[in-house]
């Protein structure tokens, strides 16, 4: 794919501005390359004038990847509005040079060039009427510039592929690019904008009329105003609507059932209509105050539909004239996986028909709706693309072959913001069907976030792409909604010091949330409390996004410990209590956490143990469950004086049965404690979870 030639050639003197987290990520991809370099892609708006140049993130490239297909495949996991400005390597201005004569067939027209010397960027042109790469002067781009200066949109959509082989999804794919060109968008532009998508309808949009064929004259709109009213609220106007389509949408005059214009919604993608050439700022105003680094803004929903009808209800998240009958199979199942499979399949015969898109587009806010509308299509070209790679992936094949067992997962694309960032992404996996909510999203698909990994320069060490990280999977944000206090010994304002006056400090390193007796209504006051302190380790494996499951009720806990013979079956349902090793066994068979105890004999003696708790809080960061006696706490740092063996330990309490109440939990729930203010002298176990390595 070749990226769109410039309207004009730049100038010696062009405009040069790189967002302050491209650098670092340079350096990053220069250090991963190792003795071969890096190579990759650089990033920036698809609708800056000539001679304004802007680079606000990077692509890595694949080893031994063909430019052109790499170029293509690094393009996808983009958002409309953004593309492939440039290219970098490792190296000077000779290997600039090398790299603007292998890429020039595949970027046409002008384009950068950054070569990355000891972690230093140096930043070049190629102009279209040479291959000379001339220096550019790169200015910072200031903080929260792409937030600022751009809108987001955001359009779902779900393509029908057929239930029993991919030959359906190759048909609807074509159907659907088929149709980009004649997509137009219905964007909401009002501030808060409506989440219930399931009960949203185009029927009851109030649209621009300048953008449907007209009423023919006043009776008609006075019939359409009384029948509207007669509905009254039995939903009748929306019964009126579908009437009204389904007889060609005209009643005696023939015009389409369209209420009076509205500021809420807006129509994107109609070639010579008044909201095509409406600016974006002038109905989505700028955020309020710059976001914090790494979170991002609501997009705008939107809502696609063929230019020629796109008043219906059944537009919406779905392109209308896009709809592929399911395929028979090709033949009988051959062998007894398969026979199984196809047996799971007749019994649930809906599962698996979807390619779920979901594109994310920037645009300029002094740009149009047009522009708007152009981007978004941009982004289904896109998403249709990598859905289409994630099934054949799947085969194993290159080209239209048929994938077996496909049918039992969907494509579904999220969106990402990786660390360091300045921009999202979006990957697309395959997912099982919403239809099996107990599944895990994130199982068999460890290759593709590798391959997503290497893509975006990410370490392979710790997951940051696993669905539990998207921005907004099923339609809303990751934050989580909880009750409980997150992180209270760092909230405002703050703790009071301890007795080591000269320790140094060693705390959890990430989120966690405060689990202790009588949350969530559940008496457990008495013996709860090692199952509180192995939720509150639970939760922040979730909001580390190892794990998409939220942290365990009681009763899940015991019943991972009567299914995996530990416990008998009577436990199901008791008050008994559990202790360290039992955590263990949960940790492991839950999320395939596994875990170091460390024991020591007296709670009294804890401080010998001071050295490892801080190489564990320094290297790994997890909570630590502490278990003796009939007691159990979480353990969120130590201080310690190596000179003297003096120790503090930042004790968070389950034992607490009050409200989410701060002043009353600090410090006495939460605090710095000696080890004779707290423990006794009782044989005691420290829990200390090791989060798996990988992605």
């Amino acid at each position: 794919m070749r990226r769109r030639a410039a309207a004009a050639d730049l100038s010696a003197a062009m405009s040069l501005r790189v967002d302050a987290s491209v650098a670092t990520r340079l350096a990053e991809h220069e250090t991963r390359g190792g003795p071969a370099g890096a190579r990759g892609w650089l990033v920036g708006p698809a609708d800056r004038a000539p001679g304004d140049a802007v680079v606000i993130g990077t692509l890595c490239r694949q080893a031994e990847s063909d430019v052109g297909e790499d170029l293509r495949r690094a393009s996808a996991v983009l958002p409309g509005g953004l593309e492939v400005v440039g290219a970098y390597v490792s190296g000077d201005k000779a290997a600039a040079e090398r790299l603007v004569l292998e890429t020039k067939p595949h970027l046409e027209g002008a384009f950068l060039v950054a070569a990355v010397s000891q972690g230093e960027p140096s930043y070049f042109q190629r102009f279209s009427s040479s291959d000379a790469a001339v220096s550019a002067r790169a200015e910072p781009l200031e903080a929260g510039w792409l937030d600022r200066e751009y809108a987001t949109f955001r359009c779902e959509m779900r393509v029908p592929i057929g239930a029993a082989n991919s030959a359906g999804a190759a048909e609807a794919f074509a159907a659907l690019e088929a149709e980009l060109e004649r997509l137009v968008f219905v964007v909401d532009v009002a501030e808060e904008l409506a989440r219930a998508a399931d009960d949203a309808s185009l029927a009851s949009a109030e649209l621009p009329s300048e953008l449907t064929k007209p009423a023919e004259g006043p009776r008609d709109g006075e019939r359409r105003k009384k029948s509207g009213k007669s509905s009254g609220k039995t939903g009748g106007g929306k019964r009126a609507a579908r009437a009204a389509r389904s007889n060609g949408g005209g009643g005696d005059g023939g015009g389409g059932a369209i209420a009076k214009p509205s500021a809420r919604r807006v129509v994107a993608g109609v070639p010579e209509a008044s909201s095509d050439a409406t600016r974006v700022h002038e109905l989505i105003a700028p955020p309020l105050e710059n976001l914090a680094f790494g979170t991002f803004a609501t997009p705008r929903a939107c809502v696609a539909s063929s230019r020629a009808g796109f008043v219906g209800g059944d537009a919406e998240k779905r392109a209308p004239s896009v709809s592929v009958s399911p395929l028979a199979s090709s033949g009988a199942p051959e062998t007894e996986a398969e026979r199984d499979t196809a047996g799971r399949d007749s019994r649930l015969p809906g599962l698996a028909s979807f390619a779920h898109l979901d594109a994310l587009a920037y645009t300029s806010r002094g740009a149009t709706f047009a522009t708007v509308a152009a981007h978004l299509r941009v982004a289904l070209a896109r998403r249709v693309a990598a859905a289409r790679w994630c099934l054949t992936a799947a085969a194993g094949v290159s080209g239209p072959a048929a994938v077996k067992n496909w049918r039992l997962r969907e494509p579904r694309c999220f969106h990402f913001r990786p660390p360091g960032a300045a921009h999202a992404v979006t990957a697309s996996y395959l997912t099982p069907p919403g239809a099996d909510p107990g599944a895990d999203p994130d199982l068999g698909l460890e290759r593709t976030r590798e391959a997503y990994h290497a893509r975006f320069g990410l370490p392979t060490d710790k997951p940051a792409l696993r669905v539990a990280n998207a921005i907004f999977p099923n339609g809303s944000p990751t934050e989580r909604a909880s009750h409980r206090l997150r992180d209270v010994h760092s909230m405002a304002p703050g703790l009071p010091r301890s007795h080591v006056p000269h320790g140094t400090t060693h705390c959890v390193r990430g989120a966690y949330e405060y689990y202790h007796y009588m949350q969530d209504r559940f008496d457990d006051n008495g013996w709860g409390c090692a199952y509180r302190s192995l939720q509150t380790l639970c939760s922040w494996f979730s909001l580390q996004n190892y794990t998409s499951l939220a942290p365990p009720t009681h009763r899940e806990i015991q019943r991972v410990l009567v299914d995996i013979g530990d416990k008998p079956k009577e436990f199901l349902g008791s008050a008994e209590w559990i202790g360290a090793v039992e955590l263990a066994y949960v940790l492991d068979e839950r999320y395939g956490v596994s875990c170091k105890i460390l024991t020591v004999p007296s709670g009294y003696d804890l401080p010998s143990r001071a050295r490892e708790l801080a190489r564990h809080f320094d290297e790994t960061g997890t909570p630590v469950m502490m278990g003796g006696g009939k007691l159990a706490y979480t353990l969120l740092g130590v201080q310690w004086d190596e000179k003297t063996g003096e120790c503090a330990f930042l004790i968070l309490d389950p034992h607490y049965t009050g409200g989410e109440d701060l002043k009353a939990i600090v410090p006495r729930w939460c605090g710095w404690k000696k080890c004779e203010d707290v423990f006794a002298r009782d044989f005691y176990n420290l829990l200390m979870p090791i989060p798996p390595k990988g992605v």
